[in-house]
């Protein structure tokens, strides 16, 4: 559906929910919808980035671990949402800090190459920035290298500890009741 197509504000408002609430906030929208989320007139609340920061974080963990066939994405899971919460709670300011020094960093680096933030950046120079940030990834050099590791190693941290991670990326069957064991009985020595 085009936005064209949405004949009044409610009708937009009401398309956002539902897109929010099957994880596709976000998802293929237009530069101007994308803009109202950072704006804070659309998406989560958040209760530690600002929006502009957290758009690139959602970008990038989206980018990191991008939704495919067999499970959504880190933005299905809500990962960047999560890491919002998780920062917000923190007592360490150092930490949360560093936080908004590596988005700083890599919306930094964006504009030098680009001249403009990594969300407004094309797909190709987004993809572009990504394979320079990681290149030296098991030896990072550069500020926006060490951002790099920390960003994906929270994403994938984080992603994994969701439902959409656990059960539809691992296929995770724990914590159901088994009709009949299914291991190996030690007991019998």
């Amino acid at each position: 559906m085009r936005r064209s197509d949405i004949t009044g504000r409610r009708e937009f408002i009401q398309l956002m929910a539902a897109a929010a609430a099957s994880g596709l906030a976000g998802a293929g929208l237009s530069s101007e919808a994308r803009g109202e989320v950072r704006k804070g007139r659309l998406g989560p609340q958040l209760k530690f980035f600002t929006r502009g920061e957290f758009a690139t974080l959602d970008e990038m963990a989206e980018m990191i671990i991008p939704g495919d066939r067999r499970s959504g994405g880190a933005r299905a899971a809500h990962v960047a949402e999560m890491i919002d919460a998780r920062l917000a709670e923190s007592l360490d300011p150092e930490w949360r800090q560093s936080w908004k020094d590596d988005i700083a960093e890599i919306n930094e680096l964006s504009r030098r190459k680009f001249r403009r933030q990594f969300v407004d950046a094309s797909a190709k120079q987004r993809a572009q920035l990504m394979d320079l940030i990681s290149r030296n990834e098991d030896k990072p050099k550069e500020a926006a290298e060490y951002a790099f590791g920390t960003i994906k190693w929270t994403v994938g941290e984080t992603y994994y500890r969701t439902r959409i991670g656990i059960h539809d990326e691992i296929g995770y069957k724990g914590n159901v009741i088994q009709d009949e064991f299914s291991g190996i009985d030690v007991s019998r020595g």
